[in-house]
């Protein structure tokens, strides 16, 4: 692992262990505005678009940071509105100013797409933080987030000294099999842990916490790498060194922080464990 990853790592990490785990809910609902949604947005937007169109990337940004805020408190009613009105209003702007109808489309789609990813989902951070009050105060986002790390952690690893099976050579030549079966049984290993010592969940509970987020992260990373692939960039930016940008940082997170909330909540309001039993 190159050294400047390690020394960034070192310096943010303890920062954001607080951030996330005890830091005020506006306090967390500013940083994920700055840099989930707004610089993570400006990323998309920058893949999405290209180096031209400043102006259309600027109004992605504008509307990342508003599904942001509609999708913080998960609340259907706001996320539907949010939605409709990012793409009236998108929809209208493009076709009074672009010069070639034939991109009205086009750029509704892509700034609809960075007004949902990052946006949309880096809302549900927050809206995790909300439920930690439902949730016999367990630190989720935490959770949420070693869970993800240690997926990351073991199939770089396992990939690393047993990996011979290229798992998607087009998307990420550098991930293998291995690595993901690691990576999977890291992240479920943790799961177990977390039902033993965490007194909000149980074991089982923690094991299917594992296998679920153990499967979407690894698919989440995926995700992202094709979008870099199809705009033939390696990083989504250079904010952190050695570590690209936000969303490379983030895009497992992306996908499993809806996953999670729903699962809370389908817990909280179902039997969980009649239904595994």
């Amino acid at each position: 692992m190159e050294p400047k990853k390690i020394i960034v790592a070192l310096v943010l990490l303890p920062a954001f262990i607080w951030l996330i785990g005890w830091a005020p809910l506006w306090v967390l609902l500013a940083v994920l505005l700055v840099l989930g949604a707004g610089l993570g947005g400006w990323e998309s937007a920058q893949i999405a678009f290209g180096s031209d169109e400043t102006y259309y990337k600027l109004l992605a940004t504008v509307f990342s940071i508003v599904m942001a805020l509609a999708a913080s408190s998960a609340d259907a009613d706001n996320i539907c509105l949010g939605l409709v009105g990012v793409f009236l209003v998108t929809f209208l702007l493009t076709g009074l100013f672009s010069a070639d109808l034939s991109l009205v489309l086009p750029r509704t789609a892509k700034v609809m797409f960075v007004a949902i990813y990052p946006g949309l989902l880096a809302g549900y951070l927050v809206a995790l933080k909300n439920l930690e009050l439902y949730s016999d105060d367990a630190k989720l986002l935490l959770i949420l987030f070693a869970l993800v790390w240690i997926n990351d952690s073991g199939a770089y690893f396992a990939g690393k000294s047993l990996g011979k099976h290229k798992m998607s050579p087009r998307l990420s030549p550098n991930k293998t099999w291995e690595g993901a079966v690691g990576g999977f049984a890291a992240t479920v290993l943790l799961g177990v842990l977390i039902g033993a010592f965490v007194g909000a969940f149980t074991v089982v509970e923690g094991v299917l916490l594992g296998v679920i987020l153990g499967v979407a992260g690894p698919l989440g990373d995926l995700m992202e790498s094709a979008i870099k692939r199809g705009a033939n960039i390696k990083d989504s930016g250079t904010l952190l060194p050695g570590h690209g940008g936000v969303l490379d940082r983030i895009d497992s997170v992306l996908v499993c922080a809806p996953i999670l909330y729903y699962y809370i909540v389908f817990r909280a309001t179902h039997n969980l464990l009649s239904l595994v039993e």
